[in-house]
């Protein structure tokens, strides 16, 4: 098969002879894409490589047929409709750490140039005027700076502050007092900050609930004579806020590598005000740091088309290839017990319980939770399901997910067990992995079996009698359909029994019924994995 890909910006040289080395990718750059346009230019494309000018907006996933991946070369993704691309099973990716040293030392650069007004200067001096008086800067040594997202960026942008005599505070709703502690960072909360703070730092993604974070009521908390500095996305800052308390000495400066509208308005007063400082999204534009996003994001894109590796990708349960190779047998394993569950289920499930036990798998429940989903859901013709739009499938259809890891058993080295509800009933199926790739079902609702989890089966409830297997037999032998296993599991002699009959081929939906009328089965279903 070959892999169509669509590059909306430019890539590194090195980005571009590697994807031409590949023999699958036929990939096309076009550039300048409104939303619009990209949704007419997306059909029929696998890939799909962005930056940050070029939007994938919800109508662009839609239109988008074929897409399976959206490549971003950089760390913020706030120009993916990320909801969208989930539900319609499209990964997202983005590249973290190919732009971190080059962000985090633009912010030095801007918080400087904040400090001695470097440009502001020098451009009274190529004007041909010697201003020294009028630029008198401030020094960063013994100053207070508070930094907002304690990520890879604001880590090195704390270091760096430390090497100038700075005292580095933080705000980071994730990040534990341990972690700070051993990163030799106060945590502080949000408001205390802003009191405390010399000069406050941005490092936080942009999300609905970060937008306008620092607007009107957070910079009337800020320190008289306070700056800030924003080299991460413009919407975390109003900027008709920010102009006000510029414009009034609330805050002595700023300095912004991002603004909420890019390009810029001309007329933005941010772009004419003496105390601001401004450039042009720069903080990635090193020739190092674009050599390393596009070779990133063109080496991730491939091996994602390919099926070999997700790492960095955002919307996906399992980002590492290593891991994935390792898991692939219960994640197969799991499909097949959601999948059982759900053709089993005798009424709409309403709950899914997983729990699962073993050093192989006890640290994996996300990517094996999804897994049992993505087979429950699979059955049901509402449309492809797969491992990044499982769990919103399973939201959509008011399905309540439960997680539990480490439950207690001794049976088996690793177990997955998966509990589902439906009005007025449940049932439990639990499964093991034997000699690491062989998957077995060995238990229902307390029924010890024995059962491989693939082909035909018949699942029948019935009373324990004899005659039973001789009775089953015969009907489906007059029917050329031979019986490859038969495992039951009893609760007692002549009590409840439930057994499982794998054939080699199908059994007729009318030959299903006449062995439902069959003493004594109570109850026979017949699934297919």
């Amino acid at each position: 098969m070959t892999f169509r890909l669509l590059v909306t910006d430019d890539l590194s040289a090195e980005a571009v002879s590697l994807l031409k080395s590949q023999d699958d990718i036929d990939f096309d750059v076009v550039k300048g894409l409104t939303p619009a346009q990209l949704a007419e230019e997306i059909v029929g494309y696998h890939g799909l490589i962005v930056r940050s000018s070029a939007k994938a907006t919800a109508e662009v996933i839609a239109a988008a047929d074929q897409l399976k991946v959206i490549g971003r070369a950089g760390v913020g993704v706030d120009n993916i409709d990320m909801t969208a691309a989930s539900e319609r099973g499209i990964i997202v990716m983005n590249t973290p750490g190919a732009n971190t040293v080059a962000t985090a030392e633009h912010t030095m650069a801007l918080l400087l140039a904040l400090c001695r007004h470097v440009p502001q200067a020098a451009a009274s001096l190529k004007a041909g005027r010697w201003d020294r008086k009028l630029y008198k800067g401030v020094e960063m040594r013994g100053k207070t700076i508070g930094i907002v997202g304690l990520g890879r960026i604001g880590r090195r942008v704390a270091r760096r502050c430390r090497s100038f005599g700075m005292d580095v505070i933080c705000f980071d709703p994730y990040l534990s007092d341990e972690r700070a502690h051993e990163l030799r960072i106060e945590r502080v909360a949000m408001d205390e900050l802003l009191e405390r703070s010399d000069f406050i730092t941005l490092h936080a993604a942009l999300t609905p609930k970060t937008r306008g974070l620092i607007g009107k009521e957070a910079l009337a908390k800020m320190k008289p004579g306070a700056r800030i500095i924003n080299a991460a996305r413009g919407g975390l800052i109003n900027e008709e806020a920010l102009i006000e308390a510029l414009e009034s000495g609330v805050i002595a400066g700023a300095a912004l590598d991002v603004l909420t509208q890019e390009p810029a308005d001309p007329n933005n007063p941010l772009l004419h005000m003496d105390n601001v400082v401004v450039t042009p999204h720069l903080a990635a534009s090193t020739l190092e740091a674009q050599r390393e996003v596009g070779m990133q994001v063109a080496q991730q894109v491939v091996d994602a088309l390919h099926g070999v590796d997700f790492r960095n990708a955002i919307n996906m349960p399992i980002v590492d290839g290593r891991v994935l190779k390792e898991l692939r047998p219960y994640l197969g394993m799991a499909e097949q017990l959601g999948s059982l569950q759900s053709q089993l289920a005798l009424d709409t499930i309403t709950k899914v319980e997983v729990s699962i036990e073993g050093d192989e798998i006890d640290s994996h429940i996300k990517p094996i939770t999804v897994a049992i989903l993505k087979g429950l859901l699979e059955p049901v013709p509402t449309g492809s399901v797969n491992y990044v739009n499982a769990p919103h499938v399973a939201m959509e259809r008011g399905i309540i997910v439960a997680q539990t890891a480490g439950l207690h058993t001794t049976d088996y080295p690793n177990i997955i067990s998966c509990r589902v509800e439906w009005d007025g009933g449940h049932r439990v199926v639990a499964a093991s992995l034997f000699s690491h790739d062989e998957p077995r079902i060995v238990d229902v609702d307390g029924f010890r079996v024995d059962v491989i989890p693939e082909g035909t089966i018949l699942v029948t409830e019935s009373h324990d009698e004899p005659g039973f297997i001789g009775k089953v037999g015969t009907i489906l032998g007059e029917l050329d359909v031979n019986i490859a296993t038969w495992r039951t599991g009893r609760s007692g002699p002549g009590e409840r029994a439930l057994s499982f009959i794998s054939v080699d081929s199908d059994v007729p939906d009318e030959i299903i019924a006449q062995l439902a009328e069959t003493d004594p089965i109570e109850r026979i279903t017949k699934v297919r994995l």
